[in-house]
């Protein structure tokens, strides 16, 4: 299971979401209010367990949870940006050998000391730590207190001494970084919509784009998140609610709200981008104002409510009891849960921020040297002497992540731009490096050509070793579960059930990851038949289970019963079959002319997928 991170070890490890133990809530209340608000129900037999603890252990909800008062105000802090007494440094809190530091803030003793991310916080003063120890048991302190921390970096063992004192939490800061204006955003709390509108006010002529870092930022208020990305496109519907029984509500900006630049988005992201954070990526992509950069978020698109004494009467003295109330969905009704948001380049880590940065040039006076590209709806221009040197890398990588989507061109004389390729713009800047990712030697001219590099392009899609996709070759159940758990970035299931699955097949995550999910289940005997083939009613059920769950639209299609007309369409599709083909249709992911009980394809396969994930917005576009 993922588990959701970012605690600042601070005068408390502030923000932490591993689920403490329960103390003056009365049990009898915390499972009143639980069953009141949590958005999928709690199951009788979780609740008849004897402590709060267990109930919530059961549920496996790592964004449920009880706080003492003096962890709510410690998250409080966080979310909304204060000084704190500590060390600085924000950290994960699932234990997998420790606990990794995500980052480290200025002007602190962390990074005074030498702390860098991607450490592993392994023990503190000495005592090792394990999932059971909370750090903050042992980071707590007074300011001006010694500590010694131990970390793994690089599979070395490295402490750490360092003086606890105040440190400032700055949820946003903005600058102007080699030309483009830079706003690196921590949290969504009270203040930060208002910096936002500070920065855009203060730079907005003096840059091309806005670059706006989202690495790990886990989230925060929806409100404030609404109404800083409202900044950047106006009013509207920032974001969709759906509680478990169906029902929708959403936050928006009215039409008087104020649209500050219509400069060009582009957002940061990294894995350890979360709700908040995935939320801004969502409305910035749906209401086509701009582009991401960087890895798949987090995937956290759940909404929680904080319970205290201000909101129920069960609750008192400060403490709080955090509970999952909605799915969320973007402006255009797109999930971000589990599968996180896809950004329109997909690069590493080590580039990210330089390929926002060479994307940030202004239209130049002259056109030989540069290129310009149309993506997403946006506009950029490439300056060709960054091809060279230190960003030679970054720039190779730029080129590399272009989906098909993209149209490059190469300037000359003044104002002349002439269509070209990736490979032949990484050709002309002497890029050697340049590999592209949807280089498949066989799917020029077949009919799903597009689909197949699109998804290749942000590495959902594999061929086989010697360059080929094979895309009129039968699919297997098998094969397509591993190619939906990779597209929709699925976990493993929790539990092997099939009498056919062996532990160790290549297959078997992916097969427990859909089964789990309802999207492709086994039989009735117990078995799963990984290598039975793959019909086009089974290509079409699964896909549109996939909808169902994944968008609003797919969920309100799946509630409506086929009409008299719908009936004759898909009459030759089976009974089980008949409205997820009309749900598919409608989606514009259901190719004409299929016959449904035929075998599958690769190439259909991957062009009803990739054509669905576009439809519903899991592919910026």
């Amino acid at each position: 299971m993922k588990k959701f991170f970012s605690g600042l070890l601070a005068a408390a490890l502030t923000l932490t979401l591993a689920v403490p133990s329960a103390s003056a809530l009365e049990l009898e209340d915390a499972k009143t209010l639980l069953s009141q608000y949590y958005y999928n129900g709690v199951p009788e037999e979780v609740l008849e367990l004897d402590s709060l603890d267990a109930i919530l252990e059961a549920l496996g909800d790592p964004y449920t949870y009880y706080m003492t008062p003096e962890q709510y105000e410690s998250f409080n802090q966080s979310v909304n940006g204060r000084e704190v007494t500590g060390i600085g440094a924000t950290v994960e809190t699932a234990f997998d050998g420790g606990y990794l530091l995500l980052s480290v803030l200025p002007d602190s003793p962390a990074l005074e000391a030498g702390l860098q991310p991607g450490d592993r916080l392994v023990a503190v003063d000495g005592t090792e730590l394990t999932a059971q120890i909370d750090p903050r048991t042992l980071i707590l302190g007074e300011e001006g207190t010694q500590l010694t921390v131990t970390v793994l970096r690089g599979g070395e063992r490295l402490d750490f001494t360092m003086t606890r004192r105040t440190v400032l939490i700055p949820i946003v800061t903005y600058e102007l970084v080699d030309g483009a204006a830079y706003l690196d955003c921590t949290s969504f709390g009270a203040s930060t919509a208002a910096t936002f509108q500070e920065a855009i006010q203060a730079l907005d002529d003096d840059t091309a784009v806005w670059i706006v870092d989202l690495r790990s930022n886990p989230g925060g208020d929806s409100r404030s998140t609404a109404a800083t990305s409202a900044l950047f496109i106006g009013g509207g519907i920032m974001l969709y609610f759906r509680d478990g029984a169906g029902n929708y509500n959403y936050t928006y900006t009215s039409d008087a709200y104020p649209d500050l630049s219509d400069k060009p988005v582009i957002v940061l992201t990294s894995p350890h981008s979360a709700s908040g954070a995935e939320l801004f990526s969502g409305d910035i992509r749906d209401y086509g104002v701009g582009i991401a950069v960087g890895q798949r978020t987090f995937g956290k698109g759940t909404a929680q409510l904080v319970l205290d004494e201000t909101r129920s009467s069960l609750l008192s003295g400060g403490e709080a009891l955090k509970v999952t109330v909605y799915r969320f969905f973007s402006p255009n009704g797109a999930t971000n849960h589990i599968v996180g948001v896809l950004p329109t380049l997909l690069v590493s880590e080590e580039n990210t921020q330089a390929v926002g940065l060479l994307l940030s040039r202004a239209k130049p006076a002259r056109a030989e040297g540069f290129y310009k590209l149309e993506l997403a709806g946006q506009t950029f221009y490439l300056d060709g002497a960054d091809a060279q040197g230190e960003t030679a890398a970054a720039f190779t990588e730029l080129l590399e992540a272009l989906p098909p989507s993209a149209t490059l061109y190469q300037g000359s004389g003044t104002q002349i731009w002439e269509e070209i390729t990736p490979a032949q713009a990484a050709r002309a800047l002497g890029l050697t490096g340049y590999a592209p990712r949807d280089a498949f030697s066989d799917i020029a001219g077949t009919p799903y050509e597009r689909e197949i590099r699109t998804l290749a392009s942000y590495f959902l899609l594999t061929g086989f070793e010697d360059g080929t996709y094979r895309p009129g070759d039968g699919l297997t159940r098998a094969q397509f579960s591993a190619m939906l758990a990779t597209a929709l970035d699925l976990p493993a299931g929790e539990k092997l059930t099939f009498s056919d699955v062996s532990g160790d097949a290549w297959y078997a995550g992916a097969v427990t990851a859909v089964d789990q999910m309802g999207f492709l289940t086994g039989y009735g005997d117990g078995t799963f038949g990984p290598e039975d083939p793959l019909t086009y009613e089974q290509l079409a059920t699964a896909l549109s289970a996939v909808a169902a769950w994944a968008s609003m639209e797919g969920y309100e299609l799946a509630q409506d019963h086929l009409n008299i007309d719908e009936e004759l369409t898909y009459l030759d599709w089976a009974d089980w079959a008949q409205i997820p083909a009309r749900n598919l249709s409608e989606l514009g992911a259901l190719p004409e002319g299929l016959t449904p009980s035929a075998l599958a394809d690769r190439g259909t396969a991957a062009g009803m997928l990739c054509r669905l994930m576009e439809s519903i917005g899991l592919i910026w576009d």
